[in-house]
């Protein structure tokens, strides 16, 4: 599917969206350039990464929706199985799905539950699972480094939980912070939170500076869960 969801949906994040549409429309739209260039013109890999709440999601969604591309959203603790080859064989069809459908965005929204730093434990049939869904993730990485037009997006909470495999350069190659609001990030979320809402007149932009200050330490979600609330007590 090619999701519903806009920039304008999302407040503030100006650096990270600059960076975003930098890196997705250089490979849709000036191909031939980078080539003359010497340029691999090949699919890349971003990690998302940042506290939760920070519109990691949503970003993913956004860039896919601007740029047209088809979204396969892949849940990281929803993939793994009990049974033996299952987890591998599913996540070798969502990148033929990607391929059948591309552009498109393959986005793994908690990669950490798929790709956990491998040791050498005493009892490997702890990990044994993970490893082998980590293992057939970098090859499929590996796989459509040679296609154009298909993108990996990852997002967590920890990436220092993750194998350094798999950010090695021509996999996720690209890490991006995504960091907590600042003061102005805060005023749109709240100016965008408020906007369907019946707010007083006399809520004007010295109000919403206000508030924005009062939530210095709340994430996005966080501050649309506030504005829910003061729905819910009006009601």
């Amino acid at each position: 599917q090619i999701p519903a969801v806009q920039w304008k949906d999302l407040g503030g994040l100006a650096s990270v969206k600059r960076t975003l549409c930098e890196l997705f429309y250089a490979s849709m739209s000036y191909a031939s350039t980078l080539i003359q260039l010497g340029v691999n013109t090949s699919a890349c890999g971003v990690l998302l990464y940042g506290p939760p709440g920070c519109s990691k999601t949503m970003l993913a969604r956004a860039i896919a929706t601007e740029c047209s591309m088809s979204f396969l959203t892949v849940l990281g603790p929803e993939l793994l199985s009990m049974w033996l080859g299952d987890s591998e064989r599913a996540l070798h069809g969502i990148f033929l799905r990607a391929e059948s459908t591309s552009p498109s965005i393959v986005f793994f929204d908690e990669v950490d539950a798929l790709a956990l730093r491998r040791t050498s434990s005493a009892l490997p049939s702890e990990s044994a699972a993970t490893d082998r869904v980590l293992a057939q993730l970098l090859v499929e990485l590996d796989g459509i480094a040679s296609k154009s037009h298909i993108f990996v997006v990852a997002a967590t909470n920890r990436p220092d939980l993750l194998d350094p495999a798999l950010m090695r350069p021509g996999r996720l190659d690209f890490l991006l912070y995504i960091p907590p609001p600042d003061l102005y990030s805060r005023c749109e979320i709240l100016i965008s939170a408020l906007g369907s809402m019946p707010v007083s007149m006399l809520c004007d932009s010295f109000v919403i500076l206000q508030l924005a200050r009062c939530s210095a330490l709340c994430s996005g979600a966080e501050i649309i869960d506030i504005c829910r609330h003061a729905a819910l007590y009006a009601i």
